[in-house]
């Protein structure tokens, strides 16, 4: 059995399965199997599914925002920086199978009941947005960067779909090098 205290092993199973199959395919009960624990513990920790997407969806917000503040932290050579950025993604993507980003996935399989799940998600992909805005304002005019970095951030997500879609990272590759000239970065590999 885990060493992990209840909830982190209820949350760390239930990512797993979320990540992998998607929110709406995922049953309590199938969490409450990988785990090994009794459905009195799971529910001792979380009331309901959607209290437990809430938490798993504010687990993934913290650490993405971990993320992109250091990547802003330390955001490297400039003709490199989107560069960075869209390889890490690619790798990270590679190695999960080509299930693409969490939230999205989410926001294709809930309900249109489950509002605090939907603010979450919303909530996410504003910052993700906000992200890509910053990061543009280390590329291009500061006049420019709020259209630029909003071109980029659809660019992305746009490419992580389809790259999810078609197991294959070329729609990630175009998308670079669609970003790569709106900034005026020069390529190289």
């Amino acid at each position: 059995m885990s060493k992990l205290p209840a909830r982190e092993l209820i949350l760390a199973k239930a990512g797993e399965l979320f990540h992998l199959r998607g929110y709406g395919a995922v049953a309590i009960e199938e969490i409450i199997a990988a785990t090994g624990l009794s459905g009195a513990t799971f529910h001792q920790n979380f009331s309901s599914k959607s209290k437990l997407g809430c938490a798993w969806l504010e687990r993934l917000t913290k650490r993405m925002s971990i993320m992109h503040q250091s990547f802003l932290d330390r955001p490297g050579d400039r003709d490199r920086r989107l560069r960075k950025y869209f390889y890490s993604m690619r790798s990270w993507l590679e190695a999960n199978g080509y299930r693409s980003c969490q939230f999205a996935n989410s926001a294709a399989s809930i309900s249109p009941d489950d509002e605090d799940i939907i603010y979450l998600i919303d909530q996410y992909k504003r910052a993700q947005h906000k992200f890509f805005v910053e990061l543009a304002k280390t590329l291009v005019a500061e006049k420019d960067a709020q259209r630029i970095g909003t071109a980029i951030f659809l660019l992305y997500s746009g490419a992580m779909t389809e790259a999810q879609n078609l197991k294959a990272t070329w729609p990630l590759e175009d998308a670079l090098a669609c970003a790569e000239d709106l900034c005026g970065v020069v390529a190289r590999a």
